[in-house]
């Protein structure tokens, strides 16, 4: 390292190849051993240590590192593996180190379903996690306690919590300032999240740089103030060369107080360094110190290279180290002169400088991130550009209020009192500010996701901009260019006439239809007390595919599994025209739906109703049948709004959940379709054999969730399809579906890829014709 530290660029290599040697080490890390009864997951008692314990209002999510599994508790095995589970029913006393034995229902980890989905299923993988699953808290025996130093750190942090909350003037401001001052982020409401996203500031949630280096200023400042007052006894020796080896304990105890974070690691292993430093009488170098932080990780857990936060973190101090000084030159504005002898004059240079730095250190981070930000979330915020301008002070003064006021409660809880009090005041300023820059027009900016190859571009222009001197800085050409061709390329792809993807969101529903710049959504899902299918499933897919506006919004019918995704969803989408089952509109769920679509023109539709125009595509409903036959149907199933999509030759049935009454009604109405979406998930009361004979479809989509206790879709129906020569495709085993058609070709194919996909599923065509 230190032979190839004034090369340009050595550095970057070498946290190059200790991160490729971290994803390397991982396989072995990640070294995973499921007893062969387990390995499709269902009822099982596992036996291990727990690694991870975090509370929720209504259940508690703990990591269980799996060392005995089994079917049942006499015929469990060793094993090896991690297990995510949320405890129910309970909020059992539940520390890290306890040895325990719980029974629980596991299910294996599945890669994404859809477009636009997150995928975190390759982390998970590396960090040996095999299943995530539930359990009732009272199922759950503790075999042994946790070590002494770990109790003693629960002890405190909840002591820590009840103090915080008294003094704070929020629940809010509560849970901000233990995220900083104890690491649990878990308090957190999903909405504070969301604003730190916004406004830019989302980097103060994180236990890393900032309040790991308060803290090791803190320290090293008091133990060399108590050092000089000692006097004599020292005297002859540099006080801070003996505070700053005496401050490395405190940082470290920290980093475990806060448990442990990736990227306070990396701040602590920096801290240390620079510490030593000072004892000795040397100049920290900072890329020296990163790359140092980055060998202690690989050797302490190589998995940490693939965590997100540790990612962004060290990207952020490769920024400040390299990219703002570059950017800081590149302002024709000259530094404030250090000789300048009028103190109004010098102050108000001072100032001018410090606005200027911490505008080119937003500015870098924000740069050096664009591409892994892009991934992750596809946005980029602008508004901290801004925001830590005038936030960072008030970052800097929380940070020491929340690891100062750790640090003293720790030794006495009523000298501590203060300290909280300050932090929880800081903190309810912080978050209006928050949620002020949250709320600017244009707080953010969506992006595409960058492929390997634009990554690997964008990256080499900032690193000949940084690192480059004459004629080579002109590389920084290659960052716009990459950037530019990012944001075009979904622009410019050639789009099919139609679209239509039947979305996997589980046992529910949900489909989006794009003609030529016009969209339209039937159903998005839903899970009565489960997952938000809106926010996990519908709103990515449509960040994805750029669709920020509906033509035309189709509630089949009003039941939970085809509508609650739909109120999140046109919560946040808007849509002009709103269709719902004729008589619906009083109950429950669609008045909500209603309320969120707030601006639709809502109609009651029913057969007879005027056709909707989608680009090139037509929209005609064949039920619910008129007044008079639908008093005679039961169901609500029965009542569902059937769509028929007409592109040029190619028709598109989608049927709802009617079942065998409703078939019957409309089946003087229906003819040959090239796809259907199977009615009722593929229920054995639906599919009947008159309804078949009369649609007989090339293709059907059955949109039924993984392992759903109904068991859809039924064999037999599957086999009644099969019987006519339908091509199945199934959103459990392919994914979400997507048809494309020309108005004379139609082409489906699912988004998992084959050699996922489940034994016995139906290999989709490339292409094919629709009957005339």
């Amino acid at each position: 390292m230190l032979a190839l530290a004034r090369l340009p660029g050595a550095h970057l290599a070498l946290l190059l190849a200790l991160g490729l040697t971290g994803l390397g080490l991982a396989g072995f890390e990640s070294r995973v051993e499921v007893p062969e009864e387990l390995a499709e997951g269902g009822a099982a008692v596992l036996e291990g240590e727990l690694e991870r314990v975090d509370p929720f209002e209504d259940s508690t999510r703990v990591l269980l590192a799996v060392a005995r599994a089994g079917v049942e508790a006499s015929s469990a095995v060793p094993a090896h593996f991690r297990a995510s589970l949320y405890l129910h029913g309970g909020t059992p006393s539940l520390l890290p180190g306890q040895r325990v034995r719980v029974e629980a229902k596991l299910q294996p980890l599945e890669p994404p379903s859809n477009p636009g989905e997150k995928n975190f299923t390759a982390v998970r993988q590396r960090q040996a996690v095999a299943f995530s699953g539930s359990a009732v808290a009272g199922r759950l025996l503790v075999l042994s306690a946790a070590p002494a130093w770990r109790q003693y750190v629960a002890r405190t942090q909840d002591g820590l919590s009840v103090a915080v909350r008294r003094l704070a003037p929020s629940e809010d401001a509560a849970a901000f300032f233990l995220t900083l001052a104890a690491g649990q982020r878990a308090a957190l409401d999903d909405s504070l999240e969301e604003a730190f996203s916004r406004s830019g500031l989302a980097h103060v949630l994180s236990v890393s740089g900032l309040h790991v280096a308060a803290l090791a200023l803190m320290t090293l400042a008091l133990l060399r103030k108590v050092l000089v007052r000692l006097g004599g006894r020292f005297r002859g020796l540099e006080a801070r060369r003996l505070a700053a080896p005496a401050s490395v304990p405190f940082v470290w105890a920290y980093v475990v107080f806060t448990g442990n974070q990736p990227p306070a690691v990396r701040s602590a292993v920096m801290a240390s360094v620079v510490l030593l430093g000072l004892a000795l009488w040397r100049r920290s170098d900072g890329l020296n110190s990163l790359a140092a932080a980055a060998i202690v990780l690989v050797i302490w857990t190589p998995s940490s290279v693939v965590d997100l936060s540790l990612q962004l973190s060290f990207l952020a101090v490769l920024s400040l180290l390299l990219l703002t000084p570059a950017l800081r030159g590149a302002i024709p504005i000259e530094p404030p002169d250090p000789k300048e002898e009028r103190r109004v004059r010098r102050w108000l240079g001072q100032t001018r400088e410090t606005i200027l730095e911490t505008f080119c250190a937003s500015a870098s981070a924000t740069l050096a991130s664009v591409p892994l930000v892009a991934s992750a979330f596809g946005r980029a915020s602008l508004a901290g550009l801004v925001s830590n301008i005038v936030c960072m002070p008030l970052c800097g003064l929380l940070t020491g209020f929340a690891a100062g006021g750790a640090a003293i409660f720790t030794v006495s809880p009523w000298l501590a009192t203060p300290v909280l009090w300050g932090g929880a005041w800081v903190s309810e300023l912080l978050l209006i500010l928050t949620r002020f820059f949250a709320a600017v027009p244009f707080a953010t900016v969506k992006l595409p996701t960058f492929g390997a190859g634009l990554t690997a571009m964008y990256a080499a222009g900032l690193a000949a901009w940084a690192l480059g001197v004459g004629r080579w800085r002109f590389g920084v050409l290659l960052s716009p260019a990459a950037l530019t061709i990012a944001l075009l390329a979904p622009v410019l792809a050639p789009q099919p006439p139609l679209r239509i993807t039947f979305l996997s969101v589980g046992q529910g529903d949900s489909a989006v239809l794009s003609s030529r710049g016009h969209y339209a959504l039937v159903d998005g899902g839903g899970v009565p007390g489960g997952g938000d299918t809106g926010t996990r499933f519908v709103l990515p897919f449509l960040d994805h595919e750029h669709i920020n506006r509906f033509d035309l919004a189709v509630l089949s019918h009003p039941h939970p599994d085809h509508a609650l995704g739909m109120i999140s969803t046109l919560a946040q989408v808007h849509t002009e025209r709103l269709w719902l089952p004729a008589g619906s509109t009083d109950g429950d769920l669609s008045r909500k739906l209603i309320a969120a679509a707030a601006g639709a023109k809502v109609e009651e539709v029913q057969v007879g109703w005027p056709s909707f125009t989608l680009g090139e595509a037509t929209l005609q409903v064949l039920a619910p049948p008129l007044p008079e036959d639908r008093e005679l149907l039961e169901g609500v199933n029965d009542r569902s709004v059937v769509v028929l999509v007409r592109h040029g030759d190619v028709t598109v049935l989608l049927a709802g959940d009617v079942e065998e009454a409703g078939e019957e009604v409309m089946l003087d109405r229906l003819g040959p379709v090239t796809v259907l979406k199977a009615p009722h998930h593929g229920s054995r009361t639906s599919s009947t054999e008159p309804f078949l004979a009369k649609t007989r479809p090339r293709f059907v989509v059955f949109c039924v969730g993984r392992r759903n206790r109904f068991g859809f879709p039924h064999p037999e129906i599957i086999e009644r399809y099969r019987a006519l020569g339908t091509e199945c495709f199934r959103t459990d085993v392919d994914g979400a579906v997507t048809l494309e058609s020309d108005g004379r070709d139609v082409r489906l194919h699912g988004y998992l890829p084959r050699e996922e996909m489940q034994p016995g599923s139906t290999v989709a065509p490339v292409a094919h014709r629709p009957q005339p």
